[in-house]
């Protein structure tokens, strides 16, 4: 089962923002919150493209939510040294 960010922080037991900033110090997102280049490919987390219907410009506007997978969730918790507290709760 694939997570967004804020699923695989409850699933790590931390709060969505401390993972962020965790992940920024270690350089697997980038400061606009991005997968960072090094990172992709390797099955545990991917960019997810989706879009929305922006009333204000009259378009749509397009964005990446960066996506952890199965085996990304144990791959980070490893890279926090976090236990994985509710696996099937998030």
């Amino acid at each position: 089962m694939n997570r967004d960010l804020n699923q695989a922080a409850a699933v790590l037991g931390i709060g969505p923002r401390k993972l962020r900033d965790q992940l920024r110090e270690r350089g697997i997102i980038n400061h606009q919150g991005e997968l960072a280049c090094r990172y992709r490919d390797k099955g545990h987390l991917y960019t997810e493209t989706r879009s929305r219907w922006n009333k204000a410009i009259k378009g749509w506007s397009h964005y990446g939510v960066v996506i952890v997978t199965e085996a990304g969730i144990g791959w980070l918790a490893q890279q926090l040294a976090k236990p994985i507290v509710q696996k099937d709760a998030a």
